[in-house]
C-alpha cells in the first residue's frame, strides 16, 4: 500500500469505504467491478445500464488490496469521490448515504445532491448546523475528500457537541519525490 493510502486510512481510524461517482467518469463502474471488493450501488431498483454507469458506488476498502495504490496514485485528484469511515455494518452505511442523495429546494423542488463529489462535500459541510451535521453523518465517524490541491486532504468529523470538526492535512509525498526534494548533504 502506498504512503498516501496508508496515511488517509490511518486518519479515518475505522473501517473505510469509498463513495465513487460514476457521473464524474464513465470508467468508474467498470473500475469498481474490477476491484472485486464488496460494492453496492447507492441507487435502488432495476437501473438501465446508462443510469448504473452514472450512479454513485459504495466500495468497502480492503487494507492491502492492490487496487488501493491505483485509487490513491492515479485517481486521487480527479474528483472521483470521497471516503467515509464507520464501524457500522455496510448496510447501515449505505442506508445513511442514500438518505442524503436528494435535497429539497426552498421552492420545494427535489434535486439530486451529489455530496460524494469532493468539490461539493468540502463546500457543503462547513455550512451545516450541528443538527445538520448529526443528521448527515449518522453512523459515519469521518469523511475525507481530496483538497483543492492534489497533496491536500480534508477530514471531517462530527464533534461531540454536534459541530463539524474539519481539518486540512498534507498527504505524504511519494518516496521518489521526497528523496529528490531533500537537500543533499554530500560535499
Amino acid at each position: 500500500m502506498n504512503a498516501a493510502a496508508a496515511f488517509v486510512l490511518g486518519e479515518l481510524r475505522e473501517p473505510a469505504f469509498a463513495v465513487l461517482d460514476g457521473a464524474r467518469d464513465r470508467r468508474v463502474r467498470n473500475w469498481v467491478f474490477d476491484t472485486r471488493a464488496p460494492r453496492w450501488c447507492l441507487y435502488r431498483g432495476n437501473l438501465t445500464a446508462e443510469l448504473e454507469d452514472a450512479a454513485p458506488w459504495l466500495v468497502r476498502i480492503v487494507p492491502g488490496a492492490d487496487w488501493l495504490d491505483e485509487l490513491f496514485g492515479q485517481l486521487w485528484g480527479q474528483s472521483w469521490g470521497i471516503l467515509v469511515a464507520s464501524a457500522a455494518p455496510a448496510r447501515a452505511v449505505r442506508r445513511q448515504l442514500r438518505r442524503s442523495l436528494l435535497a429539497r429546494t426552498e421552492d420545494r423542488r427535489t434535486l439530486l445532491f451529489r455530496y460524494y463529489d469532493p468539490r461539493v462535500l468540502r463546500v457543503y459541510l462547513p455550512t451545516c448546523t450541528p443538527e445538520e451535521v448529526a443528521a448527515f453523518f449518522g453512523p459515519i465517524s469521518a469523511m475525507a475528500a481530496e483538497a483543492e490541491t492534489p497533496s491536500g486532504l480534508h477530514v471531517f468529523r462530527a464533534g461531540p457537541d454536534g459541530r463539524l470538526d474539519a481539518r486540512i492535512l498534507e498527504l505524504p509525498r511519494p518516496a521518489a519525490t521526497a528523496t529528490a526534494a531533500r537537500p543533499s548533504t554530500a560535499r
